[in-house]
């Protein structure tokens, strides 16, 4: 318990080893520690090139004001690469496997005191790679559709972007043919094919294998000068260095003989994407940990190679490593600790035919989450009917003391059946993983772009009531569907709403579409390609359709807004007529200014989403099911990345809630919209069963790439075995109901009010957001609130 704190808060283990916890508290004590992440950028030296591609932070609304300094800064401060005289010669991809390839043989490398997992500088700005025309050819179109994704933004409307990462590498083949399998298998290609552009992709393929080969050599080299310069004076470190010399000899160009080795090589796979795509938000994940090390820890075990003790301070070591990826922003919060990177590690569930596959290592990796309280890796449990009950008590236990934040739960039935439904094979189905926060994939095959799109659905209300004109601007957003006084029925109104709906779907993808087709023609990423199934066999680019499966996930916000304003013009003008359309409007305008009486008949009268009430909940199921299945209509035309839903709300709720006007459920403009598919703050008054039975109305189906639902309890109805028992109960009927994912929040409001007012106590308190984990006291205020608004339920 932390002093002046009211609660005993998740914390680190006071049985780390020395070792873990010396690495862990360097990690925490940045304005001291020598070594440092700071941003990299890496230049081709030409006049006109450019290290940060504004649009991938599109996706983040609040970073828009700060993208043209950010882009200056970091040209400024961009190093140039040694490059081949001939470099602009070459097609695009070579020269970006080529540039890569430069940039990981200059890089430093650095292996800190102790650490038994290196790789350490991972964090960069990279140069587009683009000769002075198509520079040119780029700049054409993205200025102009800087100002329409600018503009959907500043409306309301929605957010998009073509982000980087999020995907799951294929750590299976790679642990078991190492990129020398890969490039054998480039060059192979290359010798078959006469396509001059497939030739291009497998040049650099076979480039990305030697560049992953020459950089993983560079930290041998420097792990044997560091022993040679320790000699006697440490043999245990001496000998520890060596070893991980031997390591990064072999590992990941060489497929892995050992655990310590397979964990290495999934940490360079994973950190050597980050630094050739130069995305700083993370969202790289690793699909079914457990199971595909699994056999390396096993046999490591039984031939006696390693202890139980010894694998989990291995593990420890690499957790550790992620969380530097924070070092990109160390001015903001807690050490820039603002969020969680969604770097995300899939443990537990079934195989084919519903066979569970927990195995030890499962467990462990339980034990190393608890014991470490980092924000990174983030992990996700599978869990469905077969989970076994000593895993479940103990992730329930788990919950309960980490205040319910250290991971969330994903239910497996709901989840296969929606991947399966969207055109994935049962096989690859039933071995999906979670990329980033929730979003379910198909692992090591499926681009799936995950935060790429973001749309407001609560919209669409206060458009239809404004003619299809924003009611805080006046500008001409959707299309004219009338004056909503002149609408005779309930039913003209819902199909003005959908309509409205509709054409911010059309607006927002257009945008989006483009975005992607820049991506796809101006930023091929070929190591990344290298470790994706499908762009081999394809010869293309994962970022232009190579993967084995492509989508686009659109992320719906506010349904549970949209569902209760919908509902409250249904049930008060409609149904009751106790107030008219007009009123109604007057009141939307004024933002209840002096309306007060009736945005309290809004609040209170009219049904609200959460309270299993077949009134409001049918409303939420068709507008959920007409927006998840008008986004499938579309396609990306360049790439043919077909569009699919998601509810993922990310911070986006908040910020939308700015660019709203009120609603007609009782919000004021400014206020937060409701967050993924939980229900607006504080409205599920009902109980938890009667909330997650609203919730799981919805369908899923119609939204197959991850729905967030994050539901907060008072910890003090969980203090009993028996009350534990019962929260598992109602998390595995919420699988039974067809939830997908679930995260929880285990803090009461007079916790977080405190914590709020006296953040110096509250260091350790973890929150869970949305799909995302996050220290409260770094969050900002607006953030904060919406938080504490939260229903806490008992059970």
């Amino acid at each position: 318990m932390e002093e002046g704190c009211k609660v005993k808060l998740w914390s680190p283990s006071e049985n780390l080893s020395p070792r873990v916890k010396k690495l862990r508290d360097e990690y925490f004590s940045y304005p001291h520690r020598e070594f440092k992440n700071t941003v990299l950028a890496y230049t081709t030296g030409a006049p006109w090139d450019r290290v940060y591609r504004n649009y991938e932070d599109y996706v983040v609304p609040e970073m828009v004001p700060f993208m043209s300094g950010i882009a200056d800064s970091l040209l400024a401060l961009a190093q140039p690469v040694d490059l081949p005289a001939n470099f602009f010669k070459e097609p695009l991809i070579v020269r970006r496997a080529l540039f890569t390839q430069a940039v990981l043989r200059q890089i430093p490398v650095d292996i800190l005191e102790g650490e038994l997992i290196v790789g350490g500088r991972f964090n960069t700005a990279m140069s587009t790679c683009l000769n002075q025309e198509e520079t040119q050819a780029f700049e054409a179109v993205y200025q102009e559709y800087c100002a329409k994704t600018e503009r959907l933004i500043n409306l309301g409307i929605s957010n998009c972007g073509a982000v980087g990462c999020h995907i799951i590498q294929d750590f299976k083949r790679l642990l078991s043919i190492g990129f020398k399998g890969v490039e054998a298998e480039a060059r192979r290609l290359l010798q078959e094919t006469r396509d001059p552009e497939k030739k291009a992709f497998y040049q650099a393929i076979i480039i990305s294998c030697e560049a992953v080969k020459e950089f993983t050599a560079r930290y041998a080299a420097e792990a044997r000068r560091q022993a040679e310069a320790i000699g006697k004076a440490d043999p245990v470190r001496q000998k520890e260095l060596q070893t991980i010399a031997a390591i990064c000899d072999r590992v990941p160009y060489e497929p892995p003989q050992t655990f310590y080795e397979a964990v290495q090589a999934c940490w360079f796979i994973h950190m050597i994407d980050m630094i050739a795509e130069g995305y700083h938000g993370a969202g790289l994940s690793y699909g079914r940990f457990d199971q595909y090390l699994y056999p390396f820890y096993a046999r490591d075990l039984a031939e006696g190679r390693i202890t139980r003790d010894q694998a989990k301070e291995i593990l420890q070591c690499f957790f550790i490593k992620h969380n530097y990826a924070y070092d990109r922003q160390p001015a903001h919060g807690k050490q820039g600790i603002n969020s969680g990177y969604g770097q995300l590690i899939t443990l537990g569930g079934m195989g084919p035919g519903g066979v569970d596959l927990t195995n030890d290592l499962t467990y462990l990796m339980l034990e190393v989450i608890m014991e470490m309280n980092l924000l990174e890796p983030k992990c996700t449990f599978r869990i469905h009917q077969g989970t076994p009950d000593l895993l479940f008590k103990r992730i329930l236990k788990a919950i309960h003391q980490a205040q319910g934040s250290p991971f969330l739960l994903n239910f497996d039935e709901p989840s296969i059946l929606g991947l399966e439904k969207e055109g994935i094979s049962p096989e690859e189905a039933v071995d999906y993983g979670v990329v980033g926060c929730i979003e379910n994939t198909s692992a090591g095959n499926d681009l799936s772009g995950t935060v790429d799109v973001n749309i407001n659905i609560a919209k669409a209300v206060e458009l239809v009531l404004n003619n299809g004109r924003c009611l805080l601007t006046g500008e001409q957003i959707g299309p004219a569907t009338g004056d909503p006084a002149s609408f005779a029925s309930f039913d003209q109104f819902f199909a003005a709403y959908k309509a409205q709906l509709q054409a911010i779907i059309q607006q927002t993808l257009e945008v989006a579409s483009t975005w992607d087709g820049l991506r796809a023609t101006y930023v091929p990423v070929p190591y990344l390609s290298a470790t994706i199934g499908g762009c081999l066999e394809k010869g293309r680019d994962v970022r232009a359709g190579g993967a084995k499966y492509n989508f686009i996930t659109v992320e719906g916000v506010g349904i549970a807004t949209a569902a209760d304003s919908v509902a409250a013009v249904k049930k008060l003008v409609y149904d009751e007529k106790r107030l008219t359309m007009e009123e109604l409007v007057e009141a939307l305008k004024a933002n209840f200014e002096g309306k007060e009486a009736l945005r309290q008949l809004l609040l209170n009268r009219a049904p609200k989403m959460g309270n299993d009430d077949p009134y409001v909940d049918d409303i939420a199921r068709e507008i959920s099911r007409f927006w998840g299945h008008e986004v499938q209509k579309h396609v990306s035309p360049i790439t043919g990345r077909r569009y699919m839903g998601g509810y993922l709300s990310w911070n986006y709720f908040v910020g939308m809630g700015a660019t709203t006007a009120a609603t007609p459920d009782g919000r004021k403009n400014g206020e937060p919209l409701s967050n993924a598919v939980a229900p607006a703050q504080g409205r599920d008054v009902n109980g938890p069963t009667a909330a997650i039975k609203s919730v799981t109305h919805l369908g899923f189906d119609a939204q197959p790439r991850g729905v967030s639902y994050t539901i907060t309890f008072n910890p003090a109805m969980l203090q009993t075995e028996e009350q534990l028992a019962k929260l598992g109960a109602l998390l595995k009927a919420y699988g039974q109901l067809g939830g997908t994912s679930i995260q929880l929040n285990l803090i009461d409001r007079e916790t977080l009010i405190d914590a709020q007012q006296n953040p110096e106590n509250y260091q350790n308190l973890l929150v869970r957001v949305t799909g995302y984990n996050a220290y409260f006291v770094t969050l900002g205020r607006a953030m904060q609130d919406e938080i504490i608004a939260r229903t806490a339920h008992a059970v």
